[in-house]
Order: structure tokens, then C-alpha cells, then sequence
């Protein structure tokens, strides 16, 4: 190997841990999940002013969140790409309960459909769907 077969090889190792760096530096690849119920709150009350969140249903594998605030509204907050995105629940929601799964369809086809394993809860917040749609 020559000293310039060297100096190729050191300059691309330099240059690959820049990339990884600068990869990580900018959060992409990241798996982004809701912690707990207090961090499912704050990205609710982010997502929307005035919005106070008081109960969570959190999915088990941390991708998506209901928070219900007081007076009954509620937001689903999910994960998109490295970050979080929320959209109210209202009456043009979709919630189809499947066990201890409850599978919402939004109406917005971007947001697409997100499935909450809710465990025993579910079939508590899909009643509460059922509620909003009857409004």
C-alpha cells in the first residue's frame, strides 16, 4: 500500500465520521417515543393552545398518545419521522376497537391510521370515541 493509498484511506474514515456525526448532531435516524404520561401532556399542550391535558392513554410500545384535557376534548399525539405530530379527536375520527387495540383513522390521509395497544383500557377509550362521534 502506497503513502498515497493511505492518505485516501484516512481522508474517506474522516469523512465517514463526519457523516455519522453530523447524522446525529441533526437527530436524524432517531426512534422517537412518547416516555410517559407527563411527556405525552406536554406534546399535546404544544400541539395546541389552551389545551390542558388531565388523562393519558399511552401506547405500550410509546409510538402514539390520547390526552384527554377537563372538559372531555382529546388529542392523539403520535410519532413521525424523529419527531411527534397531534390532531384533535373529534367526530370525523375513526375509532375501531380490536381487542386491547384501538385503531383510529383520521381524516387527514397524511396523518394516516394509528393503532394504540391500550390493553385493558381500550375498550374505556373506545367508548369515549363513541361519545365524541355521537356529539
Amino acid at each position: 500500500m502506497t503513502l498515497a493509498d493511505l492518505i485516501q484511506l484516512g481522508a474517506s474514515l474522516v469523512a465517514v465520521l463526519f457523516v455519522a456525526w453530523l447524522v446525529k448532531a441533526m437527530g436524524l435516524g432517531a426512534d422517537p417515543r412518547i416516555a410517559d404520561e407527563a411527556h405525552a401532556i406536554r406534546l399535546a399542550e404544544e400541539a395546541e393552545a389552551g389545551f390542558r391535558g388531565v388523562e393519558v392513554a399511552r401506547d405500550r410500545a410509546g409510538f402514539a398518545a390520547i390526552v384527554r384535557d377537563a372538559g372531555g376534548r382529546q388529542m392523539l399525539v403520535r410519532a413521525h419521522g424523529n419527531h411527534f405530530a397531534a390532531r384533535p379527536i373529534d367526530a370525523s375520527v375513526t375509532g375501531r376497537l380490536d381487542k386491547d387495540f384501538l385503531i383510529l383513522t383520521m381524516p387527514e390521509r397524511t396523518f394516516g391510521t394509528v393503532t394504540l395497544q391500550l390493553g385493558k383500557d381500550a375498550g374505556m377509550w373506545a367508548s369515549r370515541m363513541r361519545e365524541i362521534a355521537r356529539g
